[in-house]
């Protein structure tokens, strides 16, 4: 189509390979991205959601502050159940801490009153020399005569 000379030439107006290019310029459209049309209530909801179409909707735009005291109340409903699951974990572990000191307490207190029993004292002080009194114990009685 076009020879040598055509090709050097400076682009000017009237040259073919600038009009032509000006022509595609011209005739270029900006493109508009259609969406496939769905008959189905539930599927176009989804596909709205996917494509992210519903956040421009005006519902949403209108109801924007409820939108946010929603995900607020979710957020603190969250965080109040992790601090409740804490509570009970820790309120487990004193339940057993308690449950192994009063075992500890009840077996500490039944040797204590097996060791104080009075042939347990006397099996000890044995080895040390001193006997159990085999008199029974007496009064002595003082008159007020002899005090004076």
């Amino acid at each position: 189509m076009f020879g040598k000379k055509n090709l050097k030439e400076d682009p000017q107006k009237n040259s073919p390979i600038h009009e032509q290019a000006e022509e595609t310029k011209t005739s270029r459209k900006p493109m508009k991205i259609k969406f496939p049309t769905i008959k189905f209530g539930f599927l176009r909801n989804v596909v709205s959601i996917i494509d992210g179409r519903f956040l421009t909707s005006e519902a949403i735009t209108r109801n924007l502050s409820f939108i946010f005291l929603l995900i607020f109340l979710a957020g603190a409903y969250i965080a109040n159940n992790y601090s409740i699951q804490s509570k009970v974990r820790k309120i487990e572990t004193i339940t057993k801490e308690l449950k192994d000191l009063r075992d500890e307490h009840i077996s500490i207190k039944s040797d204590l009153m097996f060791r104080t029993k009075k042939s347990e004292v006397a099996n000890q002080l044995k080895d040390k020399g001193i006997k159990e009194a085999t008199k029974p114990p007496y009064k002595i009685f003082i008159k007020k005569e002899d005090v004076k």
